[in-house]
């Protein structure tokens, strides 16, 4: 069970990651940056009806743009926050989310090792591949 909610949370950050990740403007989402003051600056993703779904803040260093500070994540139906993520300049310290009204902590450790089991099963299967 603890796997399974592992690999779940794990899917959950990595969605989470890969929408941070995206520069994107389409009719039915909007992306909204807001400089903050210095290198600061907030992001607010809304939907078609104005909903905001993620938000968050970005740091610049040099000319990139790096997830800082805490992220939220809300349910698109109910708006509640389900997913909450801290980084610290582009880097991942934490992840919470709410799984059958329960919440899910997850370390940098914890996040580490899933990222490097990840890693190894990709190589192995390679491996196997070439073999």
């Amino acid at each position: 069970m603890k796997k399974i909610t592992f690999t779940l949370i794990f899917s959950i950050v990595a969605a989470f990651t890969a929408t941070n990740a995206q520069h994107i403007e389409t009719p039915k989402e909007s992306k909204v940056v807001t400089h903050v003051i210095g290198n600061h600056y907030d992001v607010i993703y809304k939907d078609a009806k104005g909903n905001i779904f993620q938000e968050g803040q970005y740091l610049k260093i040099g000319e990139r743009f790096k997830p800082h500070g805490i992220w939220k994540l809300y349910d698109r139906n109910s708006f509640e926050l389900i997913t909450s993520a801290k980084y610290d300049k582009g880097e991942q310290v934490w992840v919470e989310t709410i799984i059958d009204g329960k919440v899910l902590h997850v370390d940098k450790y914890e996040l580490t090792v899933k990222r490097l089991e990840d890693r190894i099963a990709a190589l192995e299967k390679k491996v196997q591949d070439l073999e």
